[in-house]
């Protein structure tokens, strides 16, 4: 018989027992729902990282700190270079301004920048209240999104970007209403006698306002300035204290993507650590495989549980229709086309079900898409992305599982002798 002819016939002998077939292709519909959700989640995962990675990182930078000593235990011996930037708790090997001038001679580095995170005192204006606020150095490589103005290259020393929240807070009426108007940094000078404090006020231009974006990979409340402004504030809150000229971490630039990996290794002989934003990229990418590869174990755990429901179904189907397996070799139908009609109805049964899970979860993943992006704050962001040639694959594997699964049931019912097989009642 031609395989069209047996496939038809597969189809029409798996219709007789609507029920078992239906109820067998459900439970390897688990395993194919399972792992279609895994795949999507996994394509979106890495997908919204590559997002992430490339709007706040930039390829040609290197995040770099100085290498910690390994770790020892019990009490730590008291060194000048740990003692406190800012954070009395914190112990970690800073970067100073030596390091600074060490890292800035090696080859192919174009620039460095500390990141001075400034600690100021309070934002204000005119006549408005005083609030609490952070401020971050502004850089060209990380994506903004803009509620009202924008920025070409880098800001001017007297240029500050808001965020929407503190344009509310600083009672402007509209976002467009508070650019080109200014506002009023003041910070305390850390090394000032207690009873003699000394404070100061800088005064900014605002030239945008940010609004939230699901790619920002910083704080998103942080009020954005240059990094000499960034600099300038610093200085004045810490200069003359024990933590001044000590930093955690470091911007280095360096003079094309092909350099960063060199840059590395040259800087890690020297005593320091640094990211590309490759590594970055990859210890996320590592965590989102881990938890794609749970998923895709519990499918497979579903898909494995399953195999034995297939069997048992073929096993049944053959018992049930042994004179009709004797008849149909008495008419001349060879052993080899009994096997594969038993081989092809097993096909059938993965099919639907790799059908019926990968539509369900397919479904389910276009609802629950903008449901998780809602939630977790992300815009227009879909986390669960799913992909033809993943749905292919899913469907045609499962195929070929059920049809392993059906080897013993349809070499049972090919070695049947069609004279005993008719005489069964």
């Amino acid at each position: 018989m031609k395989i069209r002819d047996i496939t038809i016939r597969a189809g029409r002998s798996l219709k007789q027992a609507k029920a078992r077939t239906l109820l067998t292709s459900f439970a390897i519909g688990v395993g194919a729902f399972t792992i279609t959700l895994s795949l999507a989640a996994g394509v979106g995962g890495r997908a919204y990282t590559d997002q992430i990675v490339s709007a706040n990182t930039n390829v040609n930078e290197l995040s770099v700190t100085k290498a910690q000593p390994t770790k020892q235990k019990g009490p730590q011996k008291y060194s000048s270079s740990t003692s406190n930037i800012s954070n009395p708790l914190f112990s970690a090997e800073p970067l100073t301004e030596s390091d600074i001038a060490v890292i800035q001679k090696v080859d192919n580095v174009v620039s460095v920048s500390p990141n001075y995170n400034p600690q100021i005192k309070y934002i204000t204006r005119a006549g408005q209240d005083k609030y609490v606020a952070s401020i971050s150095t502004f850089s060209k490589s990380v994506t903004l999104k803009y509620a009202a103005g924008s920025t070409s290259g880098d800001l001017s020393d007297n240029q500050i970007i808001l965020t929407e929240q503190y344009v509310t807070a600083l009672g402007f009426a509209d976002n467009q209403d508070v650019i080109g108007k200014t506002v009023e940094i003041v910070a305390d000078k850390l090394s000032a006698p207690i009873l003699n404090p000394e404070t100061k006020t800088f005064t900014y231009m605002v030239v945008a306002v940010s609004s939230k974006s699901g790619l920002a990979f910083r704080a998103q409340s942080s009020l954005l300035v240059s990094n000499s402004s960034a600099k300038n504030l610093y200085d004045y809150i810490n200069f003359g204290t024990r933590g001044y000229g000590k930093f955690i971490v470091a911007a280095v630039q360096v003079n094309g993507e092909d350099k960063a990996q060199s840059v590395k290794d040259e800087l890690k002989a020297k005593g320091y650590d640094a990211q590309t934003a490759a590594d970055v990229l990859g210890v996320i990418n590592t965590f989102i495989n881990v938890l794609q590869g749970i998923l895709l174990g519990f499918g497979a755990l579903a898909i494995l549980t399953s195999v034995f429901g297939i069997i048992n179904t073929q096993y049944i189907s053959v018992l049930e229709r042994t004179q009709q397996i004797g008849l149909m070799k008495a008419l001349g139908m060879s052993r080899r086309d009994v096997g594969r009609l038993f081989k092809l109805e097993a096909a059938w049964i993965g099919f639907l079900g790799g059908a019926i899970g990968s539509g369900l979860a397919v479904i389910s993943g276009t609802i629950a898409n903008p449901l998780i992006s809602k939630a977790l704050d992300l815009g227009d962001i879909s986390l669960i992305v799913f992909t033809p040639i993943n749905l292919i694959i899913v469907v045609i594997g499962l195929i070929v599982v059920s049809i392993m699964s059906g080897i013993l049931p349809a070499r049972k019912a090919a070695k049947l002798d069609p004279i005993e097989a008719l005489r069964t009642e």
